[in-house]
């Protein structure tokens, strides 16, 4: 979750002695199995394999397609399962009244002035492009800490400060990999961006280079993990698991334009909607019920999908009509952000009891 990210650091960053209590093993939250598949990296290298196949056989065709069919079941759903909880309980929305009913007025009048004003219009864009990495890293990080909560040691500030340098400089490479030539971009609010902030280029090798020093804050990962199993609480393997998932993504969107188009924004909604799942099912237990919100998601997700828009604008679009599509799209996503990161907060009681058992 974008900010069950920070959020989760809010509430795991207070140091946590061991005590006789803790276990050495964390219990896994869907299953062994299924945390690596939609958590980990399981997910990233099945897909990613069957599009190399697919390639490899010719068949770029299937490719496209078996793209368009993941975006549209996962990518808008993932946007669609943060509005049914924040909009769908009362509880939710008295408890968040700025990010559900106050935010939304001013990200629409920000999208507004950005087609109004061509001058205002990158910076708008600048700050969904900017702050998307970064609630991917944010989402990354909140999930790897929740394996340590779970085994009842939770990180304190400093671990969860190391444990954040390999995903927040992979966020910053992936940055950096926008001024790279040939690169398509993700959406025309990224290509806007890139045109005004990064129109110059740097080569390929430049950019690979700079993968050595990203993969070197691994090195803050191995402190954790040498430093919890003396004190007899090993770093769970799922919490290494996510933290390499997401390096995996954006180093290989660096050198993948499709990759980093197309799957990485499929691989964060799957791991997103994991969790969201699993967390309505924890007060349901009909499967009426469940199936009922799988439904009304991918309803809603259709809708708001952002690739839809963009399927709307033609290809030698005006200026104008870029601008417009930018705009809806960097709206969506920043108020996505902003009550993500509010909704998910582990501060809350109820949502902490929730992940922590």
């Amino acid at each position: 979750m974008g900010n069950l990210s920070a959020s989760a650091a809010a509430s795991v960053t207070v140091p946590s002695p061991v005590t006789t209590s803790t276990s050495t093993s964390a219990p896994p939250l869907l299953g062994r199995a299924w945390d690596a598949l939609f958590l980990g990296p399981g997910a990233t290298l099945v897909v990613s394999t069957a599009f190399v196949l697919l390639w490899v056989v010719g068949r770029t065709t299937a490719a496209a397609g078996l793209a368009t069919v993941l975006s549209l079941f996962f990518l808008g759903p993932h946007y669609a399962a943060t509005y049914r909880r924040a909009y769908g309980s009362l509880d939710v929305l008295r408890a968040h009244p700025v990010v559900t009913l106050l935010v939304p007025i001013a990200v629409v009048a920000g999208a507004v002035a950005a087609v109004a004003s061509p001058r205002f219009a990158p910076f708008y864009f600048l700050a969904y492009v900017g702050w998307s990495g970064y609630h991917y890293s944010g989402q990354s990080l909140g999930i790897a800490m929740l394996f340590p909560m779970r085994q009842g040691a939770r990180l304190d500030a400093r671990e969860k400060r190391l444990l954040g340098l390999p995903l927040y400089a992979s966020w910053i490479l992936s940055l950096i990999g926008l001024m790279r030539v040939g690169t398509d971009a993700r959406n025309a609010a990224y290509a806007i961006v890139t045109q005004t902030f990064a129109p110059g280029s740097l080569p390929t090798w430049v950019v690979a280079a700079l993968v050595v020093p990203m993969l070197m804050t691994f090195a803050g990962v191995a402190i954790i993990a040498r430093e919890r199993r003396a004190r007899g609480v090993p770093l769970p393997a799922m919490t290494i698991a996510v933290v390499v998932t997401q390096v995996i993504w954006f180093v290989g969107g660096l050198f993948h334009p499709f990759f980093n188009i197309v799957l990485v924004p499929v691989f964060h909604s799957l791991q997103y909607l994991a969790l969201t799942s699993w967390h309505f099912t924890r007060g349901v237990k009909s499967l009426l019920r469940f199936g009922l919100y799988i439904a009304t998601v991918i309803f809603l997700g259709l809708l708001i999908n952002p690739g839809s828009l963009i399927a709307f604008v033609p290809h030698e679009a005006s200026p104008r009509a870029l601008a417009a599509a930018a705009a809806v799209i960097s709206a969506i996503n920043l108020h996505h952000f902003l009550m993500d990161g509010r909704i998910w907060r582990m501060r809350e009681k109820k949502v902490r009891q929730t992940f922590a058992t």
